[in-house]
Formats: C-alpha cells, structure tokens, sequence
C-alpha cells in the first residue's frame, strides 16, 4: 500500500528545503506544519492516479476503509492520520469499527477501532469490554480503554460485573469496582469496596473509590483506618471521608513518615 506517512515526510522535506531562508526560526517551522499538512493532503499525486491523498480516500467505501486501517495496524506500521479522520466521518464504518474489536486479534488495531467509535460517539461493545477484565491476557492499552468505556454504561454492565465478582481475582474485583462505582447504588458494590480496601494493598485508590460512590455506611472503616495509615493512605482516606460531608482533625503527627517527609522536602 502507498506509504502516505512517508509521502508527506518527503513532501516536508522538499518544502522546508526550498524555504529555509524564509523561516525566521524551528518555532515558525512548527507553526507552519499544519498549513503544510493540508497543502499536501490537497495536492493530487501521480502515485494516486492524479487524486490527491484526501480524495483518495474520500472514494473509499465503508468496509474498504475499516481493511485498510487493519491492514494498516500490522508490524510497525500506523494508519494515515487522512484515513482515521475519513473513518470518523462517515457513520456507515461504525459497524466495522465495532467488528474489529469483537474480532481482530490486532491489539493496535482494536484500540485505534475504540478510540474512533468514541471521536464518533458511537456504540461500542460494551461486552467485549466487560470480558477483557476476566482475561489477564489482554493488552493492557485496550482493557484500560475499555474500562474507561464501562464507567460511562455502568448501569447497563452491573448485572454483568457482578456475576463476575465470585470467581475474580483481587485486581479484576479492582476493576469492576472502578466501574460500578459510576452504576446506581447496590450494597454489592459497598461490600466490594469494603472488601478491597480491607486487603490494605492500594488503599489510597480504593478510599478515593469510596469517596466516588459515596455511601456514608464506608466513613466507619474509613476512620478506623485513619489511625494506622501512612501519610499517603491518609490524604486519600481525609479525602474520602469529606467528600462524604464527614470531617477529620488532623491531629496525627507525621513527622518520622518518609512519604510526610518526601512530599513535604524535608529530606
């Protein structure tokens, strides 16, 4: 396939080379790339048959486009920023976006599909999504995307995050609560959270996961806490408990705590 990354490159090269006395400095040079993008996206090339790289694939069908940003995703490669800009444009796509997450073993490919269907504010598949969270497998790029995802549908995933929770790990529980979190209140998900923060493993993301959901029934365990924790546990469990309209008096002294000291340069 014509590599338009690299057209465009040689394109700049050639332009900067036949102006450089008339740029001041590198910052008027950065500032005029953009125009220069769009020179180059309008002008018609005889490697295109005389279109240029914008029409190119303007005269693309919907499937054609999603095989060409898979087929553009393999080894090193990356997708011509022109043709990830036509996709977002045209809604008939949206299907084979939401295909190549459900199928494409491309972990680029699907992550490029996601963030697409977002800049389209399109449907994703939010089943997928949900499954990455029981696989330890999966790329960490796409499963943290998706997860993103679920916090904005939490209501329409619950049921199924919760089947999940029996026979999940501790970080995959941790995941699920980042999303139900956002879903309607559920004393299963005051229980998880409960749950995870007892294990004293991530404390300070778990009591800013409390402060989220904000059920005031979590501030008890919340204040226990307070009296053992380092200095950093601490800021996110004061945080937590006042974003639940609690209060706490900072009465404890930190002075020997290495992260009091390191936040505070004490050295």
């Amino acid at each position: 396939m014509f590599d338009f990354d690299k057209n465009y490159e040689e394109f700049a090269i050639r332009w900067f080379e036949n102006h450089r006395d008339e740029l001041a400095d590198d910052g008027e040079m950065e500032d005029k790339m953009p125009e220069l993008y769009e020179k180059w996206a309008n002008e018609p090339l005889d490697a295109l048959s005389g279109l240029s790289p914008r029409t190119f694939f303007e005269n693309i069908e919907a499937p054609d486009l999603i095989k060409l940003m898979v087929s553009s995703c393999e080894g090193e490669q990356n997708p011509s920023s022109l043709l990830l800009d036509r996709i977002a444009q045209v809604p008939a796509c949206v299907q084979g976006l939401q295909d190549v997450i459900r199928t494409s073993l491309n972990d680029k490919a699907r992550i490029i599909a996601a963030n697409l269907l977002n800049e389209m504010g399109a449907a994703h598949p939010l089943d997928v999504y949900a499954r990455l969270i029981s696989d330890d497998g999966a790329d960490e790029g796409l499963r943290e995307l998706g997860i993103e995802v679920l916090c904005e549908h939490a209501d329409e995933v619950a049921d199924t995050l919760y089947k999940k929770i029996p026979s999940a790990t501790a970080a995959q529980k941790g995941m699920i609560a980042e999303v139900l979190v956002n879903a309607k209140r559920d004393d299963r998900t005051l229980r998880l959270l409960e749950e995870l923060f007892a294990l004293g493993d991530n404390i300070p993301f778990y009591a800013g996961l409390m402060g989220k959901y904000g059920d005031e029934r979590a501030s008890a365990m919340l204040y226990r806490a307070l009296d053992t924790c380092n200095y950093m546990e601490y800021i996110e469990i004061k945080n937590a408990i006042e974003r639940m309209g609690g209060v706490v008096d900072d009465t404890r002294d930190f002075t020997d705590d290495p992260y009091y000291r390191a936040i505070r340069h004490l050295g």
